[in-house]
């Protein structure tokens, strides 16, 4: 297998899978499309629209996994190594009410997303919340949330097994032409709902009395508390809502994708590199953190090669925090 200069030889054993990435031209030989001037330009700008779409839909499925995220550091302090495994679930269960228990995938997503907000909610009040009363330090919380993201991951490796699996509808869609961009309406309809979504989140923080008692929380807990809030039911709603939204996460990745035990894994670093770039604890900064990482890491594969896409959006993640440590929409903080 040859691509420009870049050789690959797989080997595949018997009895197990191996996933090889393509790089994929134009019709024709490459020497061919250079010497077509305005066509060679005109291919540029139709990968470019067409990666730039991708990015988007990247940008905006990170975006609804590091929301979550985002709203627990900024309630709790914690920073979540298990939130991708939270992605993994809800992806999981959407494809077990789906296939298992032969559900449309749309009613079997809407539940996976309640059950997954129902385990967030259980989640703090019978294991987070106790070590916040017990006086847990926050770095202690992290590693504890590393080792809950390896066990969580090996659950699901036993129950759901180590195949990649697909869910039973929209799986196999024609692709519809809008300009140059080329793509299956699923991801047009997914697009929508994220968006909606974001908007709605957002709304809410801005508008409503749990929103601002959440962004209260997030400025000043003990402050917070001395003026009436019950900070542990604030935080017990954003476990909630953080869940289900990591849970659509999954399963809108798992819509553009295929569904597997390490899914949540594979975009953690994703989602943290988002959180960091917009700014951490900043709802409207993961957002837009989210949206920079996806589109550079889909409209990068225009002079990288396809494997190393994610290490560009990494390099200008500490390229932006040299210049800005608080992140795009981060605040400056006294130390000391």
């Amino acid at each position: 297998m040859r691509g420009g200069n870049n050789v690959r030889t797989p080997t595949v054993y018997e009895g197990n899978c191996s996933t090889v990435l393509y790089a994929l031209q134009p019709k024709g030989a490459p020497g061919q499309q250079q010497q077509d001037g305005g066509g060679s330009t005109s291919t540029f700008w139709t990968q470019a629209a067409q990666l730039t779409f991708e990015g988007l839909n990247l940008g905006l499925i990170i975006a609804l996994a590091a929301l979550g995220l985002s709203l627990i550091y900024g309630t709790t302090g914690l920073t979540n190594f298990a939130h991708g495994e939270l992605v993994t679930l809800g992806a999981i269960l959407a494809y077990a009410f789906n296939i298992g228990f032969g559900l449309h995938l749309i009613p079997a997503a809407v539940i996976a997303v309640i059950v997954a907000g129902v385990l967030g909610y259980f989640q703090d009040r019978l294991f987070w919340g106790q070590l916040r009363r017990r006086g847990t330090g926050t770095i202690a919380m992290m590693i504890i949330s590393i080792g809950v993201a390896l066990f969580l991951r090996y659950v699901f490796l036993i129950f759901f097994g180590g195949q990649t699996e697909a869910y039973a509808q929209y799986t196999a869609q024609p692709g519809i032409e809008v300009g140059p961009i080329s793509a299956a309406p699923k991801n047009f309809v997914a697009m929508g709902i994220e968006l909606a979504v974001l908007i709605i989140v957002g709304i809410a923080l801005l508008r409503t009395r749990t929103g601002k008692a959440a962004r209260a929380v997030a400025d000043n807990p003990a402050l917070a508390a001395s003026s009436g809030i019950n900070v542990d039911r604030v935080i017990r709603i954003i476990w909630t809502f953080g869940g289900a939204i990591a849970a659509l996460a999954g399963i809108m990745l798992g819509l553009s994708q295929n569904l597997k035990y390490t899914m949540g894994q594979d975009v953690l670093l994703l989602i943290f590199a988002g959180v960091t770039l917009g700014g951490l604890g900043t709802a409207f900064g993961a957002l837009v953190g989210s949206l920079v990482v996806g589109l550079f890491i889909q409209v990068s594969t225009l002079w990288v090669p396809p494997e190393l896409k994610s290490v560009g959006a990494l390099a200008v993640l500490i390229i932006v925090l040299l210049v800005r440590p608080q992140g795009i929409l981060g605040r400056r903080e006294r130390i000391g």
